[in-house]
């Protein structure tokens, strides 16, 4: 999927919310900062044409990013407060999952949901976890390959779990705490980023949560959104080569992974977040989706 103007726009609405962040953090004057930012918008759009595709985009950007303004951690105390926020809640939802019909899909569709619940999060007026339950509710998935995950589940001796953003990790934590009181057998690898990009969980955000208790948490090497194979540590890549089964978290992994190996048995689990990504898999905007990315039954 190739870039055109909608992704030029997103990614200036994503520039300006890390922008405020450096405004807020910065002893520099306005007017270097504007200059600064100004020689960051005209390296990313030098050389991008419209071939390119949105992860290029993307990585272009932050490469320019970085080489100006540095890798500094602008939404540490957003991320660490959606963390904990998430993590109060965490034993009640567990609590739901387990006393709900289906475990395994009500705990699949929570971390499906996750990302949803950290923009919305603000409006929980003290009943998060009754809240979160209502939306669980009254949101459906627009595409859900979760039978052919299940059956896939049955021989799978390792899973790669990649995770997208904080705050959405903690919902992350009770799918795989479901899986493995399901299938106790499973090893499961949680992926994290190695440094700090916009909202994306990293290995602090795994210690605060306690991800080990579930999972083994390892950084993949990863220093943008998404995750680029040609740019991950060898020990990752061997964990990502192994592993029978891989869960790619997040809009900006589909949007990395999706070409990278038609054989490898990826699940995409992302909520959509614009409307070419919509018209391109024929589905609306904000929608819910589990699509796996190989089928192996045509092999």
């Amino acid at each position: 999927m190739n870039i055109d103007y909608e992704c030029i726009n997103c990614l200036l609405k994503h520039s300006s919310e890390l922008m405020s962040k450096v405004n807020t953090n910065s002893s520099d004057s306005s007017h270097n900062i504007f200059d600064n930012y100004k020689e960051v918008i005209l390296k990313t759009f030098g050389d991008t044409t419209s071939t390119h595709t949105p992860y290029y985009l993307v990585k272009t950007f932050y490469d320019s990013f970085y080489d100006v303004f540095g890798e500094n951690d602008y939404f540490h105390t957003e991320k660490a407060d959606l963390n904990q926020l998430f993590l109060e809640v965490y034993d009640d939802l567990l609590d739901f999952c387990l006393s709900s019909k289906d475990p395994l899909y009500t705990a699949f569709k929570l971390s499906l949901m996750g990302e949803l619940f950290c923009h919305n999060s603000g409006n929980s007026f003290g009943e998060l976890e009754i809240e979160i339950q209502n939306f669980f509710n009254t949101k459906g998935e627009a595409i859900n390959d979760l039978e052919k995950f299940k059956k896939e589940l049955e021989n799978a001796r390792l899973l790669l779990f990649i995770h997208n953003y904080a705050g959405e990790i903690v919902f992350d934590k009770l799918f795989i705490k479901v899986l493995k009181e399901l299938y106790p057998n499973l090893i499961v690898h949680s992926a994290l980023k190695s440094r700090p990009v916009y909202k994306c969980a990293t290995k602090k955000d795994a210690d605060q949560i306690f991800l080990k208790e579930v999972s083994i948490p390892v950084e993949s090497g990863a220093k943008y959104l998404g995750t680029d194979l040609s740019f991950l540590s060898p020990s990752f890549k061997n964990i990502y080569n192994e592993a029978d089964i891989v869960i790619a978290k997040g809009q900006s992994n589909f949007e990395s992974l999706v070409d990278e190996n038609p054989k490898k048995s990826i699940y995409y689990s992302f909520v959509v977040k614009c409307s070419k990504m919509a018209k391109h898999l024929d589905v609306n905007k904000e929608d819910l989706i589990f699509k796996q990315g190989w089928d192996r039954s045509s092999k």
